[in-house]
This record gives structure tokens, sequence and C-alpha cells, in this order.
């Protein structure tokens, strides 16, 4: 069986959301799929809908945070 067709886990979800290359390269691509995940996770069974909610807020803020982490970025190393 591949690993796409396991059914994330928690684990999955925290290593996405600390994958800062992903974020920082498609912020709106990695808040869905941290958003994605979350639900399928809450549709298994595997979170409650506090852990789901505090796993969205953080995806939220992350996302929020992306544009100007990225403009600092920029700013700090221009031919990056």
């Amino acid at each position: 069986m591949s690993d796409d067709l396991k059914p994330p886990t928690l684990a999955t979800w925290q290593r996405l959301f600390d994958d800062k290359a992903y974020w920082q390269q498609s912020p709106d691509v990695h808040y869905s799929e941290l958003l994605r995940i979350a639900d399928d996770l809450l549709g298994q069974g595997a979170i409650d809908l506090d852990q789901w909610q505090i796993l969205k807020t953080k995806a939220d803020q992350s996302h929020k945070d992306s544009p100007a982490v990225n403009v600092a970025h920029e700013v700090d190393d221009p031919e990056a």
C-alpha cells in the first residue's frame, strides 16, 4: 500500500506544519493541506472537535504570518 493511501496522522499534520520551505514557497497550498489533514483527522475520529480547533487556529496563524515573513526574507536576501 502506498503512503499516499494511508490515512493521515497527527504526526503527518505536524510534519507539514513544520515544513517552513513549503510554507514560504506556497503558503496558500500549505494552509489548504493543513486544513484538509485536520478535517480528515476529525472525520476519522483521530481527534475531537477541540483538537481540530487547535490545529485550525495554528494553521490560521501560520497562514496570516506568511506574507510578513516572506517579505522580511526577501528584504534580508533579495537574491533568494
